[in-house]
């Protein structure tokens, strides 16, 4: 612990240094501008003296070009500019139409000629279709893209998808080169992840792009981002996969405003895939979003404002459907045939459809002061507010909803000075506070109801709630930026703190596990013998309260220095170096347990990692100086952090904190088991607060704890490409790149307390002679007194190849298009930094712990092929009609977005403990390895038409009409993935020796769907 706090204090005064110094920090929302100043006869002009002045608010940046004729603004907002160039005996040379955008080095070669009649001369700079000087793989996606093609729910995180190396992540999200949320995403150059979920800011439940509320930022408020998936510069870190860098409007010299309203209902949809299925009619619908955003001149070209509003109101359905087995019969004897129907008589009532309702508000204000022609500074303050309901599924009665409250606010302030033509300094400093919560909707314990291996109804409140968790974070960083002969110099350093409070009740009110209706039936009958397979499993505190509160507070340290070396004019390196350090409060209890201690665990340590060393290299190199062709490359080491989610559990899943049992049908201690939907302490209190109760004897059963590993370290990636870019015509690119990803150390969680399976046994399949060997646990567990002793270590290994291509048409003659393709594949051994609770059947664990390789396979994110195609098309052939065609036929535009993409993978399971490892969730068909079989690819088309109308001057109404999904087509997200049931039954194995496994007739049928075709109406008003 005294180590840990030296540690923070020589890293804060190290920051405390830089920040007198001006020397260090760390940007990012900003992009630069350079070239080379020459004479009519090519030969180099130094000590030219040029100026940069925005459009939009008048800002003036100067520096002077050096001996080499290199000049450089580091960092310039983004935005429209005018480059004005002066030196004695040349004409003055003005470019215009200079258009920088986020993260890009833009490049202007000037050209002087020599002063004559004409003093001075205007151009319009030439559009540059890539930046020569980049080396990593990265795309922006500029406002044109944001605000003219169609997106589900505003989500402009959605458009990520666009860009090659990019998925759909199966627990929500994003996921670059097939790993599993290691992403970062900057907000005008803060911050914006959540420490607790290593997601964005309101990506809370994880729900995927497209829905709103993942992301508490209005896209009418986003200028552009810019998406960096593969050996980015050292700039940017806390992160293995991508990194996203947003940056947000600024108010202007002239007052602009936008009003939006957004409306769709069930008579503009189409009926979804599971209501059609069961002959059902379309369920309720409504949906509005509306808000504007309004900004303008305080005090010309000085103070500037921006206000934005952004609301949305939702009401759709929840499709529930009882997952009976299409061959399912009552059972020929009486007794078990009634206490199945005493089941249905208690499920088919639960099974209705129910209201999803969404609420949203977020806010934005933003100030710009340009205080001087050397100082810029910026505030930005945004505030969200939502409720929802989260999860949803088609086997998940109401009960089970979980509403998802939810409320953030961050400030930023940012100043960038120029303190000389060759030194830019640019500091930021925010402060956010976030507070969400997983409430219950029921007071009934969880409960699982499966036939024949297949889920018929998750009924009762979500074992998950309550929970709740806040957050405070305070982040200052500074970058300071200096060119030296033909070095372009970046130094940063970022220091950020978050205070975290996490509290939760997780299974303290039980949950059930039932493998058969009669035995579900038997329960509600009063009859506390549930059948073997089934389980129980209930939280309880060590120290008498309904909740444990955890603070697993983070404090974080990076420091970068990046050099842009132009060591000749057609040849650019990028070289770079970083430090990453998190430092986490260590848990807080040790459990004193002999075996614990004898087995070198100690549930209070937590290993700082303090070599976090990331080298980067990059070069771009256009051959004998084209500007047709750059080939580019780079490599980098980039480290992921600790998610809080693991180590709050952590903090309390000590054995001592809270202390879990599990109870079996048909083991001992089943008598414990008390009646659904009874508890071991009773109900819960009309708030859904678990009651408080001491814990039965540990003889019932052993408790399940879960600490860090002794060598714990933080996770990379390795990153590395190599490609080329060509300019295909004025305004379009082609670009290809072979993409590389080998993560190692990652985040996973393994059960150590189980001896090597020695047993191998036979299993037959029913109405056959095959017979399938396996291996099973049979020995005591090695570590006394404790059931599963789950260890958070460093072991996950992935590899990613992937060959990504991009087609770029920036927008002119009226059309703009943006394609990409990637072939690629991923194999990993089950990282999962989300497996995090030790008790109960979860699938995200491994199969069998005593040997990961078992695992290694495709990853769950492979996905082999993916294109995406964008484009959107202003139809200006009415321009040349007459005035009263015009009226009619002008003003038109429509875009459209199409993806088609193989599936991602899934594994064949079977419904039972085949190993006996305690974890019937993760056992496959014997001789089958880890996600084996694949989804059916899926193909969507959503398209947009829009009409504009000049109301007058300056002011435009805008028509919209979107349909996403717009052929229907069926695409599949979810299917049975058990493929065998366990059997002792003669007449159901057959030939076969009894027990048996049968085969499950619905194995790999679809369970869910994405959406059906969906439209909305929409009007916008901009002056």
């Amino acid at each position: 612990m005294a180590s840990n706090w030296v540690l923070r204090i020589l890293l804060a005064s190290i920051l405390l240094l830089a920040m007198a110094l001006s020397a260090l920090g760390q940007s990012g929302n900003e992009g630069s501008v350079e070239g080379v100043v020459t004479d009519p006869t090519g030969a180099v002009v130094p000590e030219a003296t040029l100026q940069i002045t925005q459009f939009q608010t008048s800002a003036r940046f100067s520096t002077q070009s050096n001996a080499a004729g290199y000049f450089w603004f580091p960092a310039v907002p983004v935005g429209t500019y005018r480059l004005e160039t002066k030196h004695a005996g040349f004409a003055t040379l003005v470019v215009n139409q200079i258009e920088v955008r986020v993260g890009e080095h833009v490049t202007v070669p000037v050209s002087l000629h020599l002063a004559g009649d004409v003093q001075s001369i205007t151009v319009q700079a030439e559009p540059q279709p890539f930046d020569r000087a980049r080396s990593e793989v990265s795309s922006v996606l500029d406002n044109r893209t944001l605000t003219e093609l169609p997106v589900n729910g505003r989500d402009f995180i959605s458009f990520t998808l666009l860009t090659p190396g990019v998925t759909q992540d199966v627990r929500g999200g994003l996921s670059f080169a097939g790993q599993r949320a290691m992403n970062s995403v900057l907000l005008d150059g803060a911050n914006y992840d959540d420490p607790f979920w290593n997601q964005a800011i309101g990506g809370e439940g994880f729900a995927s792009p497209g829905t709103q509320g993942l992301y508490a930022v209005s896209l009418e408020t986003v200028q552009e981002y810019q998406v960096n998936s593969n050996a980015y510069s050292a700039e940017f870190g806390r992160a293995a996969g991508g990194v996203i860098n947003v940056v947000t409007k600024s108010g202007g010299n002239q007052f602009h405003g936008s009003g939006f309203w957004f409306y769709r209902d069930k008579s503009l949809n189409a009926n979804n895939f599971l209501n059609n299925a069961n002959g059902l009619p379309k369920d309720p619908y409504h949906f509005n979003q509306a808000g504007g955003v309004l900004s303008g001149p305080i005090r010309k070209d000085r103070l500037f404002f921006l206000v934005s509003y952004d609301a949305l109101r939702s009401n759709s359905t929840n499709t529930v459907i009882l997952g009976l087995p299409p061959d399912f019969n009552k059972s020929s004897d009486p007794v078990v045939a009634a206490y199945q129907q005493r089941a249905l008589d208690y499920l088919v009532p639960r099974a209705s459809s129910w209201d999803l309702p969404l609420i949203q508000n977020n806010f934005m204000a933003k100030i710009d002061w340009s205080a001087s022609s050397s100082h810029l500074l910026s505030a930005r303050w945004n505030h969200s507010r939502y409720s929802v309901l989260g999860f949803g599924g088609p086997q998940l009665a109401s009960e089970g909803s979980v509403p998802s409250p939810g409320n953030t606010d961050l400030l930023t302030l940012s100043l960038s000075s120029t303190f000389h033509p060759s030194l830019v300094n640019s500091a930021h400093a925010s402060f956010w506070r976030g507070w969400y919560a997983f409430q219950a909707a029921s007071i009934n314990p969880e409960a699982f109801v499966l036939e024949g291996g297949q889920l018929v109804l998750d009924l009762g409140r979500c074992e998950c709630a309550p929970q709740e968790w806040s957050n405070y974070r305070g982040q200052w960083s500074d970058t300071v930026s200096y060119i030296h002969r033909n070095h372009a110099l970046r130094l940063g350093a970022d220091a950020m703190q978050d205070w975290i409070r996490y509290f939760q009740a997780t299974r303290f009110s039980g949950f059930y596990v039932f493998r058969s209706l009669e035995s579900f039936g038997r329960s509600l009958a009063g009859t506390p013998m549930p059948l073997v397979g089934d389980e129980y499993l209930q939280a309880f505190s060590g120290f008498g309260v309904p909740g444990v509160s955890t603070h697993p507070n983070v404090f974080q340290f990076a420091g970068f220095a990046q050099d842009e070396w132009r060591v000749r004019r057609n040849l650019t390196l990028n070289l770079g170096l970083r430090y990453d350090v998190e430092s986490i409060t260590k848990p807080p209890v040790k459990n004193p347990s002999p075996a614990l201690t004898s087995a070198g665990l100690d549930t209070s340590s937590l290993r700082t990692d303090n070599n976090n060393i990331a080298p980067r290299i990059g070069f771009a190199w256009a051959p004998r100086g084209s500007d047709h062709l750059v080939i580019r490359g780079g490599y980098g080491i980039y480290y992921a952090m600790t998610p809080s989610i693991v180590t709050s559990r952590a903090d309390y899943l000590n054995g001592i904190t809270v202390q879990s049992r599990a109870f079996f049908g048909g083991s001992p201690g089943a008598e414990l088991i008390p009646s659904y939907p009874n508890t071991i302490c009773g109900p819960p209190d009309p708030s859904g607060t678990p009651p408080s109760c001491a814990p039965p004897p540990v003889g019932a059963t052993t408790p399940a704890i879960a600490l860090f590993s002794p060598d714990h370290r933080e996770g990379y990636a390795q990153q590395w490409s190599l490609g080329f870019e060509i300019r295909l015509a004025q305004n379009m690119a082609l670009s290809a790149s072979y993409l590389g990803v080998k993560g190692t150390h990652l985040l996973r969680s393994r059960d150590i307390n189980l001896t090597i399976p020695e047993t191998t046994e036979r299993i037959g399949i029913a109405g056959t002679t095959t017979v399938l060997t396996f291996r099973e646990f049979t020995r005591p567990r090695p570590i006394a007194g404790f059931d599963r002793v789950l260890l958070y270590e460093s072991s996950a290994n992935s590899i990613y190849h992937g060959l990504a291509i991009q087609l770029n048409k920036r927008f002119s003659h009226n059309f703009q298009l943006l394609g990409s393709y990637t072939w690629s594949k991923v194999i990993d051994d089950n990282p999962n930094q989300y497996a995090v609770q030790p008790g109960g059947a979860d699938p995200e664990f491994l199969s069998d712990s005593s040997n990961p390789l078992a695992d290694r396979s495709a990853g769950v994110n492979d996905q082999r092929h993916r294109f995406a195609l964008s484009g959107i098309w202003q139809l200006a052939y009415a321009n040349r009609l007459p005035r009263a065609s015009r009226m009619i036929f002008g003003g038109w535009e429509t875009s459209g977005v199409l993806v088609a993409q193989t599936g991602q993978p899934y594994s064949g399971y079977v419904d039972f403990d085949l190993n006996n490892d305690g974890n019937a969730a993760t056992d496959r068909t014997p001789g089958l390895g880890r996600n084996t079989f694949y989804l059916p690819g899926g193909v969507t088309l959503d398209a947009r038409l829009a009409r504009d109308v000049p109301l007058k001057e300056h002011i435009q109404l805008q028509l919209i009409c979107e349909a996403f999904n717009v052929f229907n087509h069926t695409n599949v997200a979810d299917v049975q993935g058990t493929q065998h049931s366990y059997s002792s039954d003669p007449v159901a194995c057959g030939i076969a020796r009894t027990p048996c496994l049968v085969p499950v007739k619905d194995f790999g049928v679809p369970l869910a769907y994405l959406p059906a075709r969906i439209m909305q109406l929409a009007v916008r008003l901009t002056f």
